[in-house]
């Protein structure tokens, strides 16, 4: 897996030890409400040839938030009559497959695909009027 910050700057996260815990066959069942970790997950095994991904496409959310406090730690000291003024979350990075691909807005196709009983609803990232789009970095070394 990989991160870009809004600086350009790319982090390359992998495997620390090397050992297989598990060496039996592995699926991972996906749909369109998979999203951010799951679909890394997912992506991740499907990149490495480790698992057959079933079901439908992904949510598409290849984004990382971080939350911050509107409110600094000595205004409620001081004047304690102040109201709490909540926190903001907002977008600090992007996920990338080692393929290079980002999940944003295409999220991960399954291997087999698996319909729902549950009627198609238009749900995902690329459906939202100010979602990043797709974009891609140059593939880690796998």
């Amino acid at each position: 897996m990989q991160v870009r910050d809004n600086n350009g700057k790319v982090r390359e996260d992998s495997d620390t030890d090397g050992v297989v815990y598990y060496k039996g066959p592995l699926v991972v069942l996906v749909d369109r409400f998979s999203a951010s970790a799951s679909e890394i997950f997912a992506a991740a095994m499907q990149d490495y040839g480790r698992a057959l991904i079933v079901g439908e496409p992904t949510f598409g959310k290849g984004t990382v938030q971080q939350y911050r406090s509107l409110n600094r730690i000595y205004d409620q000291m001081l004047r304690p009559e102040w109201p709490a003024l909540g926190s903001v979350q907002y977008t600090i990075q992007k996920f990338y497959r080692i393929n290079g691909g980002s999940t944003q807005r295409k999220g991960v196709t399954p291997d087999l695909l698996m319909p729902t009983g549950v009627e198609a609803a238009e749900t995902g990232e690329k459906f939202e009027d100010n979602a990043l789009p797709w974009d891609s970095i140059d593939a880690a070394r796998y």
